[in-house]
């Protein structure tokens, strides 16, 4: 009970002082895509490109909180002085931030919905969630190798950016916009076991391997 109790202090104030920022990004940039996207009468097709192209980026923005607080060789002194481990600390910021990429893109697929959009809820919310995973598990990774932001933000950018156009040819089965182009859900199991991947190597890189370097 007092294990529990401690997590949940843990992840409110990750809440408090390091998600809120990036989830207030997330509502807005949510509030204002009608003005960029209709989200009217859509079908299963139409439908999938405003999640792959578009809330698929919400990956990027939450998942690249995790390691944020502890840039700064202090504060992470500081943190893993405590009597949790650093990996506990971060695979509890991990699970935060994909609870409320889940929760947005609830809210946001109802939106859909409500709005007459035609598609399978639960299959919308797989390619959702496996979007993202993959989009921010990669940034994640990127950054906690160079434990530098701005390259973390870039590497997924760039891959997204890679998507458009002769993407698929590429890509393969790494494609993230195979439902819109050719209603295909398969890659979408790779990319959610590649993001699920990246999140592991990242946390086991930096509260593991590379502690023994420092």
């Amino acid at each position: 009970m007092e294990e529990m109790e401690r997590y949940q202090k843990i992840a409110y104030v990750n809440l408090k002082h390091n998600l809120i920022i990036p989830y207030v990004l997330v509502v807005l940039l949510s509030l204002l895509s009608p003005l960029v996207i209709g989200l009217d009468n859509l079908n299963e097709n139409q439908t999938a490109k405003v999640v792959e192209v578009f809330i698929s980026l919400f990956g990027i923005i939450m998942l690249m909180s995790i390691f944020t607080p502890d840039i700064d060789r202090d504060i992470r002194d500081i943190i893993s002085s405590k009597k949790e481990s650093m990996i506990v600390n971060h695979v509890l910021r991990s699970m935060s931030a994909l609870l409320l990429i889940a929760v947005t893109g609830v809210l946001y697929l109802g939106w859909m919905a409500i709005g007459g959009c035609d598609f399978t809820f639960s299959l919308m919310f797989f390619v959702l969630m496996a979007n993202s995973l993959f989009l921010g598990g990669l940034g994640v990774f990127v950054f906690s190798l160079s434990n530098q932001p701005v390259l973390g933000y870039m590497v997924p950018i760039l891959y997204y950016v890679m998507n458009f156009g002769s993407g698929k040819k590429y890509l393969g089965d790494f494609y993230l916009f195979s439902v819109m182009q050719s209603g295909s859900y398969q890659e979408k199991y790779l990319l959610l076991a590649g993001g699920i991947g990246l999140l592991v190597l990242s946390v086991i890189w930096r509260d593991v391997i590379w502690q023994k370097f420092r």
